[in-house]
């Protein structure tokens, strides 16, 4: 090889911005574009289950189909809060059906607009007993910690079946797509008083 050539050399960890796929602590994490969507949302109990969530989400789809919206993507749940700053006593999770059409409130289901713009995207193959694992290592790991914190505190969830996991009974964790907003702000830095100019 010619001293001139560069040798690509494997990505240890995304950027906020302009990075591509990249696997760290066992996770395969990329960074991916999600489109600022409506969608019918309903809280979720605090003891968040599969049962739970998806009875939920079948509630979402009833109502969709009962006001003729069309559901542009699979169902998905939330979590409200950032588990960087809140402690696991105060997540609060809802599910999120993303729709398109004249859509309106009915009892405890909402319409809220989801926001969109870059992920940091990655799996937590156990399901949802991996997820404060996954949430440590996203937000302690990848994204650049200390003096910064998620400016939109929504992180998004996708459960689906593994490959294996075909003859598994509803209740067994499934796989989990976890998305965090890769959009952070700077805390302000404290200053002694004695050092602020004049």
């Amino acid at each position: 090889m010619s001293s001139d050539e560069i040798t690509p050399k494997p990505l240890r960890r995304p950027r906020a911005r302009g990075a591509g796929a990249a696997t760290t602590d066992g996770h395969d994490v990329e960074e991916t574009w999600r489109q600022t969507c409506r969608a019918l949302v309903v809280p979720l109990e605090r003891a968040l289950t599969l049962p739970a969530l998806r009875a939920a989400q079948a509630r979402l789809a009833e109502a969709a189909a009962r006001q003729g919206l069309a559901i542009v993507e699979e169902p998905l749940f939330a979590l409200k809060g950032d588990p960087g700053e809140d402690p696991p006593h105060r997540w609060a999770y809802e599910a999120v059906l993303p729709i398109r059409g004249a859509a309106r409130p009915e009892g405890d289901v909402t319409v809220a607009r989801v926001e969109g713009g870059m992920h940091l995207a990655a799996i937590a193959p156990r399901g949802l007993d991996d997820l404060a694992r996954l949430y440590g290592h996203l937000l302690g790991s990848l994204l650049p910690g200390r003096k910064q914190r998620l400016v939109r505190p929504y992180i998004l969830h996708r459960a689906h079946r593994t490959a294996d996991g075909q003859g598994r009974p509803p209740a067994e964790p499934a796989a989990v797509t976890v998305y965090v907003p890769a959009v952070l702000s700077m805390e302000p830095v404290p200053m002694p008083a004695g050092d602020a100019e004049a």
